[in-house]
């Protein structure tokens, strides 16, 4: 009984944390405090790998292989200049494709025909997006173009699985990879169209909910198979 309280308190807490480094790091852009943001944003993936090791009872390391590409990823963004979003980008990259492979490996089953009409509204919109940064983008103008075809082929599986079969995981996988294009347009528009620092906040709290959002995804999917074996 003791051991069970114990078990609920440190996965109850882990989730705490993680908010609350989500809203530490909010209120840091809000202020735009940037050596607040690159003590806490760091902070922030190291804490949703410690929510899934204390939930997960059949931990995919593939799933905590792509998190630390994704915390790489925000290191590099943490800075301004150009070769820096390059390495950003290419490790995100690396997120992206492996993120891709935990959720077929997950969801098993693709809908070809489905998947394809999916598909078309986002790389309509991705290549409007990088159409209109193509001058700004430099040497990032490859790793932009495969993410933007990654992120097209993820929400083509994620929306044609919540279409064909709409449970709880696929809502999880959907609202992810929306949320995750919501962040690719706000990161193309910020770094390489119109700088801004009044989109930051939006975009921690999207990074952050979209992390946690596919986290979601990962375990009720992990759950479900252990309920079929």
């Amino acid at each position: 009984m003791q051991n069970n309280l114990d078990s609920s308190f440190l996965k109850k807490t882990g989730v705490i944390i993680y908010f609350f480094i989500t809203f530490l790091l909010i209120i840091s852009e809000v202020l735009e405090h940037k050596f607040l943001i690159i003590i806490i944003k760091p902070l922030l993936i190291p804490a949703l790998i410690m929510v899934y090791f204390s939930n997960s009872t059949n931990r995919n390391y593939i799933y905590i292989l792509a998190l630390l590409f994704a915390l790489s990823s925000n290191i590099f963004f943490l800075s301004e200049t150009q070769n820096f979003i390059f390495y950003g980008l290419v490790t995100f990259m690396i997120y992206r494709i492996l993120t891709i492979i935990i959720v077929v490996k997950l969801i098993e089953k693709i809908f070809k025909l489905a998947f394809f009409i999916a598909c078309l509204p986002f790389i309509f919109i991705i290549s409007c997006l990088i159409n209109m940064t193509l001058i700004s983008l430099e040497n990032s103008i490859y790793p932009v173009i495969i993410n933007g075809l990654l992120i097209t082929g993820l929400a083509g599986i994620s929306l044609s699985s919540y279409v064909m079969e709409d449970d709880r995981a696929n809502s999880w996988l959907a609202i992810s990879t929306l949320l995750s294009i919501v962040l690719v347009f706000l990161f193309m528009i910020q770094k390489f169209y119109l700088p801004n620092n009044i989109f930051q906040p939006i975009s921690a709290l999207i990074f952050s909910a979209s992390h946690y959002t596919f986290y979601k995804f990962v375990l009720e999917k992990e759950k479900l198979k252990e309920l079929e074996n």
